[in-house]
């Protein structure tokens, strides 16, 4: 069952690898712009953050965190996401909101490492790997393969409809895609699982090391 199961997603990304790759383009500007980003920003956006973090280090140094409400924030934040690229496939517009989203993404994550690494050094960069990077790398890919497949269905249906050609399989499709959605919503449970349940372990070691 496991290995059809394997034959199966790796089907899906050979038929549609140039919108992997595209939507990982996206995602790579993305990060590219939020890093720049950090140069232009004002000074007083900056010192906001910064207090942001150093109460967040405190928490964190305190014990103060709960891991059940990361858990809840981190999924409902990411379902939202989620959520929004399966309808946008649904509904045929995928191709111009899900690059949106993607871009979105990556100007986050490239904003967060890059404010990090600028204004606090070898510690910001310790941070961003200890705490952003473990549940970035199932959450990411996550997001990524969700994206592209929601864009493929959405593109194939909009062909199929410019043809003019007529499927008595819709319903199968949808869930077909639908069950896409979701075996790749594991990985990114299990990503919003090691945001709430190992970051913030490694983060208190990486605290209690610095001071």
């Amino acid at each position: 069952m496991f290995n059809k199961i394997k034959r199966w997603l790796f089907k899906q990304f050979q038929d549609n690898f140039i919108i992997y790759f595209l939507v990982i383009i996206i995602f790579a500007i993305g990060i590219i712009i939020g890093s720049i980003t950090i140069k232009i920003i004002g000074l007083e956006q900056k010192n906001d953050l910064i207090i942001f973090l150093s109460s967040f280090f405190k928490n964190i140094d305190g014990d103060k965190i709960s891991n059940s409400l990361i858990l809840k924030q981190s999924i409902t934040d990411n379902f939202k996401t989620v959520g929004l690229i399966w309808i946008s496939g649904i509904i045929f517009i995928a191709v111009p909101l899900i690059p949106i989203i993607v871009l979105f993404r990556g100007f986050a994550l490239g904003f967060t490492v890059g404010f990090l690494v600028n204004e606090y050094g070898m510690e910001g960069f310790l941070f961003s790997v200890l705490g952003i990077l473990p549940q970035n790398l199932f959450i990411i890919p996550g997001i990524l393969s969700i994206a592209s497949i929601s864009m493929a269905y959405s593109i194939k249906c909009i062909k199929m409809r410019k043809l003019r050609v007529k499927s008595i399989n819709n319903v199968s499709k949808i869930l077909d895609y639908t069950t896409l959605i979701v075996l790749l919503s594991i990985v990114i449970i299990i990503g919003c699982l090691i945001e709430a349940y190992v970051s913030p372990m490694f983060l208190r070691l990486l605290t209690d090391y610095i001071n």
